[in-house]
């Protein structure tokens, strides 16, 4: 067993050996999502996480795990700033040819200790694998640190073809809105309630998670900080018109870097206008502007828990198929 030097990283270090530590720690998480997920893999780029770091809403702390000088693993914490006080992700990588040396129980060792530092005593964290078998790979591994698992999520990609996409069907009462990149300052509160209510209102399946805390704030500070990774945003939202307020929403983001794979964010439509088809029509509404708008885009990827057999029908029916496989994992430190 090979004990790795564990190297602390930050994306806000402009000092330029710190850059460089930054840039591997990065390329590890790349480089073992591609071994692991192919080339479509779903790794931020160096750009987008050292972006990250720089939210005001979530503590993040890494390390890179070194030996012999060389980059062979990558770990870190993410800790919610404005609610879910108890609660840590944890992520863990190690470079295929370093695996099975003791690297990821190290990485594993000091994330579970740096959360603890933080206060936390939910831990979380997740794993992927490919469509084609419900038999999680790295399950064994992710128990032996004592982890349950608290929720399975589907990965289904659709390929774009905006010629394809038919009109969407609108309720009566209802109105569609689509804006790429920024949204009107007025419907701020809105959208924050949005959030609030997708935080509560989505399949949990064991997870121990409280509503997350939206303001106008902080919904600005989120979109300003995605265009400044580089980012497109389309969203679109379902308007009450009888009391003019926003109650559902669809959200894509569209990397600059690789414009080719998009990434579907949060749908939702909160329950008290569910039934209308609002779902199904906010998602066909947005995936027509960004053929429109952003004609490089050629898949849109998208998570939902197993559990969500409306919204899996929904993206069935779409086109959407199986790609991948996530599991969310759960374990509870003790004092």
């Amino acid at each position: 067993m090979t004990i790795p030097d564990l190297v602390p990283v930050s994306g806000l270090d402009t000092d330029p050996e710190a850059v460089a530590r930054f840039d591997a720690w990065a390329g590890v998480l790349e480089a073992a999502a591609r071994h692991d997920q192919g080339e479509d893999h779903d790794a931020w780029s160096a750009a987008e996480l050292r972006e990250l770091e720089g939210s005001a809403s979530k503590r993040r702390v890494q390390v890179l795990a070194l030996d012999a000088g060389e980059p062979v693993g990558a770990a870190g914490v993410i800790a919610s700033l404005r609610d879910n006080p108890e609660v840590a992700l944890l992520y863990v990588s190690v470079l295929p040819g370093a695996r099975r040396r003791g690297t990821g129980d190290a990485l594993a060792a000091w994330a579970v200790e740096a959360a603890r530092g933080l206060g936390r005593t939910v831990l979380h964290a997740e794993t992927q694998w490919g469509p084609d078998s419900d038999e999680d790979p790295h399950e064994p591994w992710v128990r032996r640190h004592g982890f349950e698992p608290a929720q399975t999520v589907l990965r289904s990609d659709l390929a774009v073809d905006g010629t394809m996409l038919p009109e969407p069907a609108v309720a009566t009462g209802y109105r569609l809105e689509t804006h790429v990149d920024e949204m009107p300052e007025a419907d701020l509160a809105d959208r924050a309630l949005l959030a609030r209510r997708m935080s509560t209102d989505v399949p949990l399946g064991e997870l121990e998670l409280g509503e997350e805390a939206w303001d106008e704030d902080r919904v600005r500070g989120e979109d300003e900080r995605t265009r400044a990774m580089g980012r497109r945003i389309v969203s679109s939202f379902a308007r009450d018109l009888g009391s003019g307020r926003l109650v559902g929403y669809t959200s894509i983001q569209v990397p600059g870097h690789a414009p080719a794979l998009a990434f579907q964010h949060d749908t939702l439509v909160i329950r008290e206008h569910r039934g209308h088809g609002l779902g199904l029509a906010l998602k066909l509404a947005n995936l027509r502007v960004l053929a429109e708008r952003l004609p490089e885009v050629r898949t849109v990827r998208t998570w939902n828990a197993v559990e969500n057999a409306h919204m899996l029908a929904v993206n069935t029916a779409m086109g959407f198929r199986p790609s991948g496989r996530l599991r969310t994992w759960q374990r509870h430190l003790g004092g």
